[in-house]
């Protein structure tokens, strides 16, 4: 018997044991095997659920909890690091420039939206 998560992923999408087998092209039966642990999971297949999911084989087969694989992991704790300095940098700063930081950044992320939405009309008109 081979233990996975698939079912629990598959349930968690809501999806039906025929629709998983056709994102992934294998059959419903594959699945139904899959989800018993009636079958070892073949590389491939076993690939084809991760990346579907997004999740990690070592998740997928209960050798993680974590959901995310190395490469995501050392991405997300670099993301992490960028984020816990910048607010160490913020809290460093008296509450003149923290509001001045506030308001910089109110301003940014609407001339953003704002960018957005002309480049959204453009692409409309343009069809």
């Amino acid at each position: 018997m081979v233990r996975n998560r698939v079912k629990e992923l598959r349930k968690e999408r809501r999806l039906r044991q025929e629709e998983l087998a056709g994102r992934i092209n294998i059959s419903q039966q594959t699945v139904s095997r899959i989800e018993n642990g009636d079958n070892a999971l073949a590389a491939d297949i076993l690939m084809s659920l991760a990346n579907y999911f997004g999740v990690s084989v070592d998740y997928i087969l209960y050798r993680s909890d974590s959901r995310r694989g190395a490469e995501n992991q050392t991405e997300f704790n670099e993301i992490q690091e960028r984020n816990y300095n910048l607010c160490r940098k913020y809290e460093q700063l008296n509450r003149k420039n923290q509001e001045l930081i506030y308001n910089l950044t109110e301003e940014l992320g609407n001339g953003q939206r704002f960018k957005e939405e002309l480049l959204s009309r453009k692409k409309e008109k343009q069809k």
